[in-house]
This record gives C-alpha cells, sequence and structure tokens, in this order.
C-alpha cells in the first residue's frame, strides 16, 4: 500500500539528485511508515543546490521513500506566486493516486492544500498535528505587516482541515487538541513525533557541579526567530553581569545565524557563545551529554522533540510556557516567552541551587521514559493500520 506524505518541510537536492532534509527527517523516521506502508511519497518543497554539502541525512537512502518535488519558496509573497503551479501539481498527484493513502503534516500550506483537493475529489485522509500556527504567528513572532491576518487565516484553515479529517494524530495528549478539536474523525490518537530508543536514555541523571563556567545549550533552525536566540543572548549576558558564568553552545543554522553571532559580539559575550549551525543526531547527543542546562526560549512549539533528547540526557531544562511544553516539564521551569528577566532568574535558581537542579534532573530522566519506541510505536501503528484498513 502506497503512502503519499505532504509536509511543510523544506529539502535540498544537490547535483548528484541526493535529497537532505534536517535530523528529523531521516533514516528512522520513514522506517515507522514503511512498517505498514510498502512505499512513501514525500510531497515537499525541493530547492537544487549544485554543489552543496552537508552532514545532514538525506531522505531518499531507502530505495522505497521517494520524493514528490515541489516549487521552493519561503515566506507568503513567494508562496502566492508560486500557489497555482504548486496546486496544481498537488492536484494531478491526487487524481493519480486515488488508490493510495494520504497523511497529511499540519499545519503547514503544503498539508493544507493537499486536503483540499482531497476534499474537491471526496477521498479520505488522515493528519498528524505537529504544531499551533495561533502560536506561531503571535506577535513579536516575526515581523510582517499582514501579521495578524496570517495568524487569524493559519488557525481558521488548521481547523477546517482537522475537522475534515477521518483520523487524527496529534503530538500533544491534550494541549493540541483543546484548539483544533476532531469534531467528524473516526479514529484519533496522541503520540510524540520523538521516538527514543531505550539505549537513549541515561544511565544516571546530572548532578549539580560547581563551576567557573556552566555551559548551557540550546537546540533550533535559525530561519525564523520562533526560538528566540536573541533572548537567550540576552539572558547570558546577564547572567554573567551577575556573577553567574554562562557559556552557551547553540545547535541549528539558518539567515539569522550571523546576526545573532553579531548580536552576542555586540553585548560583549561573543567568546562565550558558540554558535554551530546544522548538525547531525551524535552531535546533538554530544552536545546535551557534555552540557549542564537546556534552555528553550520558543515563542511556539507543539511538542519539542528536543526537550525529550535532553530530558533523556537527565539534563534540567528551561522552557516558555508555549504549545506543549507544560505536558513535558514542571511548572517550576517554565517561563513567559520574550522575558529575558524571567529567563535569567530561571537559570540563575537552577545553577545556584542543588537540590532543585537534581530534582528536575531525576525528574526529567523519569519522565522521557514515557516516549520510548515500545509505547509510541504501539500508538501510531494503530493510526497507521486504521489508515490502511479504513481510508
Amino acid at each position: 500500500m502506497r503512502l503519499i506524505f505532504a509536509t511543510e518541510a523544506r529539502f535540498v537536492k544537490d547535483a548528484e539528485g541526493k535529497i537532505y532534509g534536517n535530523a528529523a527527517f531521516d533514516e528512522k523516521l520513514w522506517e515507522r511508515y514503511l512498517n505498514v506502508f510498502t512505499e512513501v511519497f514525500v510531497v515537499a518543497r525541493v530547492l537544487f543546490v549544485h554543489n552543496y554539502t552537508g552532514n545532514l541525512k538525506y531522505i531518499s537512502l531507502n530505495k522505497n521513500v521517494k520524493v514528490v518535488e515541489l516549487p521552493y519558496f519561503i515566506g507568503l509573497k513567494e508562496f502566492i506566486l508560486k500557489f497555482f503551479q504548486t496546486r496544481n501539481l498537488i492536484k494531478q498527484l491526487v487524481i493519480d493516486n486515488m488508490e493510495a493513502r494520504f497523511i497529511c503534516r499540519v499545519p503547514g500550506n503544503i498539508g493544507s492544500i493537499v486536503a483540499s483537493e482531497l476534499n474537491k475529489v471526496k477521498k479520505a485522509y488522515a493528519i498528524e498535528v505537529v504544531g499551533d500556527p495561533w502560536d506561531v504567528f503571535a506577535p513579536g513572532s516575526i515581523r510582517h505587516i499582514f501579521l495578524p491576518f496570517i495568524r487569524i487565516a493559519s488557525m481558521l484553515k488548521l481547523k477546517q482541515v482537522v475537522k475534515n479529517a477521518t483520523a487524527v494524530l496529534y503530538v500533544t495528549n491534550y494541549t493540541l487538541q483543546k484548539r483544533y478539536p476532531a469534531r467528524k474523525a473516526k479514529f484519533t490518537t496522541f503520540a510524540s513525533n520523538v521516538q527514543l530508543d531505550k539505549s537513549n536514555l541515561s544511565k544516571y541523571p546530572k548532578t549539580l557541579q560547581i563551576k567557573k563556567f556552566y555551559q548551557i545549550i540550546s537546540i533550533g533552525s535559525l530561519d525564523q526567530m520562533y526560538k528566540s536566540p536573541d533572548v537567550v543572548l540576552k539572558a547570558i549576558r546577564k547572567l554573567n553581569d551577575e556573577g553567574i558564568n554562562c557559556s552557551l553552545t547553540w545547535l541549528g543554522g539558518g539567515k539569522f545565524q550571523k546576526p545573532m553571532e553579531l548580536m552576542a559580539k555586540e553585548l560583549g559575550i561573543d567568546k562565550f557563545v558558540n554558535f554551530k549551525g546544522d548538525v547531525d543526531k551524535n552531535e546533538v547527543q554530544f552536545g546535551l551529554s557534555n552540557s549542564d542546562l537546556f534552555v528553550l526560549a520558543s515563542k511556539t512549539e507543539g511538542l519539542p522533540r528536543v526537550v525529550i533528547e535532553a530530558m533523556a540526557e537527565g539534563l534540567p531544562c528551561i522552557a516558555t510556557r508555549v504549545g506543549g511544553i507544560p505536558e513535558l516539564l514542571d511548572e517550576e521551569v517554565l517561563v513567559t516567552k520574550n522575558s529575558v528577566d524571567e529567563l535569567s532568574k530561571k537559570i540563575k535558581k537552577i545553577l545556584t541551587d542543588q537540590d532543585f537542579y537534581n530534582k528536575q534532573a531525576m525528574r526529567n530522566l523519569d519522565e522521557a521514559k514515557d516516549y520510548t519506541e515500545d509505547i509510541l510505536s504501539e500508538r501510531r501503528n494503530s493510526f497507521y493500520k486504521y489508515i490502511v484498513d479504513n481510508l
């Protein structure tokens, strides 16, 4: 049985025809679907870069995973310019694959267009809800004259896509379900899009050690400012001014990496900050295991895999109170988005209170066990099998 998988993720194609995704779209992800489906067609935007080189795993490692290449665009203006070309390609894809099964990963324009075309031909589809556009386009998240309109339109579009779906998988236990209820779906479940091997769980939680410098790590794409690297940098400066000496490692690259490196220099903390750009999973795990604290100052999230991966290392975490993060972390380590003061105070507390630090580390490692492969695979496989049997 063929699966058509629509995603908002972007990929890069090199001169040899290899298609690269980010660390979330590797061989292991596609194995989940190939346990049930015979082949997967991934519908996504692809950018051709002749001399592209990178350490990211390419999506087409598996012969049963193929890519349906859509025009590459970033932002509203480019989307409008390429809308009809994109829609026509998707329309033909739907017509040519009426016997296949469809999963749309939403929110996002690609998944929404696929769902719309499926509705037109009365073809049932399933969705994976992995984020909330109401948070993504919240005031201050991006600069755009039409931001309020984009925010409302995106939320309403996702509500419609969820409403018309036959089967829905949420990455949160309850957060996304409240805002985007599956009113007509015949099958719903929840499972994080993070899946840990038991071997990924640390044997012991971190314990606070007195150090000259504490190593803080944050992870996230810098293609947009959703992860608030500016807030983290200002918090680091404030902490160092108060005598809490911290260094920051940032994993994840994008167009805002250079501006953030410049900001670190302007703040006078560039010698304490290392923006490493895009890295592979091994370096992510190495970075987490060699850090004292994980910080995620996001303006928006679904259920962030990086938090779960940090928890699996037995690492204390501090994060903003957005999306599904409150489902993962203790209320005592949550902060308000965009608040430098709250973030710096919480970091100071956890790095100066040994009992608090050790309690959070132990608690996180215990909670991470709920995201191991055996538990989540059962939920996902029931979702996939329902799709095969009923769509």
